[in-house]
């Protein structure tokens, strides 16, 4: 273990290791197994004194990866297969890695194994785990060069310091770049929206809603606790029974899955509510999702720049994904009515069922029509139904056939939100009220320390909307019915039982209220663009800069960071002799030569001597014996003198100083 730490096939393989975990997080087992299989292999190698791997066995080894690797993601367009692509190859590259220069391209290719992982997030851990790539790949790096200079002259490198000297010493490295790293970040100049994007096709790592429903969809994301978007109200908070987040709305179902509608999705709304009149006003700061919509409450009364249009059934909608964290100001009025009339088109989207499907909740809902004055009446004998009987709220509920409804409402009477919502969906068309299911979040934790609304992925909900005389489109969320809690504390409070091993409240807690230092990191470097850039240069007391400006405003400030490294970088690539001897013996001859004596480095103890014999400033005697001295210690190996030749080097001094 002790050669390890100074190994730097050791160091190369835990660099690459590091550069994997979040990739690795993300793969299919399969293929986790495939890449940690070579890195292993390499390791025992290291340890065990193995040869190579015959040509040929490596060549098959990486065909075959490759062919599963296609077979996994079916091509290697998308940024996640690119980047497993890089992941593997990197791996196999460790079975043929036994010379210097492979480990360089080993440990130079882990840190841009690191980069790409910024493609997929730039949270604040991500800065720890770039700067544990940096830091292990710069000792790497260093550990090779050390063992390639020494193996010129045959002899074994030093052991060097521990692990947490070469730690250490990596560390330094990293810091030099942080001054005109931070020049540039700073001063460089901003424009109001990226030069280029993601190209749509490649966005392959979605997260958070889709744009269709089936059972278990929402379920999922239950276990997803990363933040989806924060909001910051203008005001006072809305209670969280009004905290329905407005996401994708469902029109069409085939018997199990619900989808969007083109014409909901590409008809733009007919009116907008009075934003003047509008009671809530809030920013959202949304988490890239990939996506092509952003989340408001009900009921949105303005388009904000990010979106280009706010649709038919009032979802806000963008041109492209949303790849990067988004901001915008938002306006809501929940008493909006949507639609005080139903155009028979979308009445007719509103009813549509397939044929042949859940033959038993037909001949109920047809009975419970005949026997309800009105629509309204209806759907409370619908959330009675659902609130009365042994109907119960799991993350597990049983599995699903053909006649979903049927085996739920009659049978299983278990499910999540998504189950409730599309039931009783498909429950009023049977009746002959238009409904459809609208996805989104609901709730959300109230952070006090940043004055905002997190909402995460785990707070996804579906719920309905009828149409009503005189009401509209009116949100009706049964699961409420079965489960108040849901909408009044939360889906996590909702359950009996943890989602995993460590899924307790205080736990939670501590994270959602960690997350305020996540804001700030988004609203402070990933949210950083040309309003805040100018913002700051108002704090710093300058004026509006043009390009031109920012440009020299960024030249000098790398200037004066330079001046700042320059001697840092000079200090360190000094030769600094470790070895106090050496360093001494090189102060007494710079004082032999302050004195006169015509001595160099390059010279032995016995030049030393005879060149400063006679030289009038200088004792004979005293020097002759410290390079006698400094012969036996070094090609003698008399170690016992090594503290009395110290004690006499520190003390020499020369006549004229004295």
């Amino acid at each position: 273990m002790k050669t390890l730490r100074h190994n730097p096939m050791a160091w190369v393989i835990g660099t690459l290791l590091v550069a994997l975990l979040p990739q690795l997080a993300s793969m299919p087992a399969h293929l986790v197994a495939i890449t940690l299989a070579p890195i292993a292999w390499r390791g025992a190698a290291e340890i065990r004194g193995w040869r190579p791997l015959p040509t040929w066995l490596r060549l098959g080894v990486t065909l075959a990866t490759l062919v599963v690797l296609v077979g996994t993601y079916g091509n290697l367009l998308g940024r996640r297969a690119a980047v497993g692509l890089l992941s593997l190859m990197l791996a196999l590259k460790l079975l043929e890695t036994f010379r210097a220069r492979d480990a360089r391209i080993v440990a130079s290719l882990s840190l841009f194994l690191c980069a790409t992982q910024f493609l997929f997030t730039q949270g604040l851990v991500m800065v720890a785990y770039g700067a544990a790539c940096t830091v292990g790949a710069l000792v790497a790096l260093a550990l090779i060069a050390r063992r390639e200079a020494f193996a010129v002259s045959a002899r074994p490198a030093p052991p060097g310091r521990g692990v947490l000297g070469e730690l250490g010493f990596g560390a330094r490295l990293a810091a030099l770049a942080v001054p005109l790293a931070l020049a540039l970040f700073l001063f460089f100049p901003r424009w109001g929206s990226p030069l280029w994007g993601v190209p749509e096709r490649s966005l392959d790592a979605k997260s958070g809603l889709s744009d269709s429903m089936a059972p278990g969809t929402i379920q999922s994301l239950f276990m997803d606790d990363s933040p989806a978007f924060r909001a910051i109200f203008d005001g006072d908070l809305p209670r969280r029974q009004d905290l329905y987040w407005r996401g994708p709305v469902l029109w069409e179902f085939d018997g199990r899955q619900w989808e969007t509608s083109w014409m909901g999705r590409n008809h733009q709304a007919e009116r907008l509510p009075d934003p003047e009149s509008a009671p809530y006003r809030y920013e959202v700061q949304l988490e890239p999702h990939e996506r092509h919509w952003l989340f408001a409450l009900d009921y949105p009364a303005v388009i904000p720049p990010e979106a280009n249009r706010l649709s038919l059934d009032y979802q806000l909608l963008t041109r492209r994904g949303v790849t990067r964290l988004t901001a915008y100001e938002m306006v809501s009025d929940p008493g909006f009515i949507d639609s005080p009339t139903l155009r028979n088109t979308l009445r007719g989207m509103a009813l549509a069922l397939p044929d042949d499907f859940n033959p038993r909740t037909r001949e109920m809902m047809e009975r419970w029509r005949a026997e309800t004055d009105n629509d309204a009446t209806l759907v409370r004998r619908v959330l009675e139904h659902f609130n009365q009987e042994d109907f119960r709220y799991t993350l597990n509920p049983p599995l699903l056939s053909r006649h979903t409804v049927d085996e739920f409402l009659f049978e299983t009477r278990a499910g999540f939100c998504e189950h409730y919502a599309s039931t009783f969906a498909v429950m009023m068309r049977m009746a002959g009220i238009p409904s459809r299911v609208v996805t989104g979040y609901q709730g959300g934790w109230y952070n006090e320390l940043g004055n905002y609304v997190l909402v995460r992925q785990s707070d996804a909900h579906a719920w309905a909307e009828v149409w009503l005389p005189g009401t509209g489109w009116t949100r009706i969320d049964p699961t409420a019915a079965v489960a108040p809690s849901r909408v009044e504390r939360g889906a996590l409070d909702a359950l009996d039982a943890r989602r995993y091993l460590f899924d307790y409240e205080w736990l939670r807690n501590v994270r959602n209220a960690f997350d305020w230092v996540n804001r700030g990191w988004n609203d402070w470097v990933i949210a950083f663009d040309a309003r805040r850039q100018s913002g700051l240069l108002g704090f710093m007391g300058i004026g509006r800069l043009g390009t031109r400006g920012l440009v020299a405003l960024l030249g000098l400030s790398m200037l004066v960071a330079g001046a700042l490294v320059v001697p840092w970088l000079w200090r360190l690539g000094r030769d600094r002799e470790r070895d106090p001897v050496v360093r001494q013996w090189r102060r007494f001859l710079a004082r032999l030569r302050k004195a006169g004596a015509p001595v160099t480095v390059a010279m032995g103890p016995l030049e030393v001597a005879h060149a400063a014999a006679g030289h009038p400033g200088l004792d004979p005697v005293r020097v002759s014996r410290i390079t006698q001295s400094y012969m036996n210690l070094r090609y003698a190996s008399r170690v016992e003198d090594r503290e009395i030749l110290l004690r006499e080097l520190k003390r020499f001094r020369t006549r004229s100083e004295t």
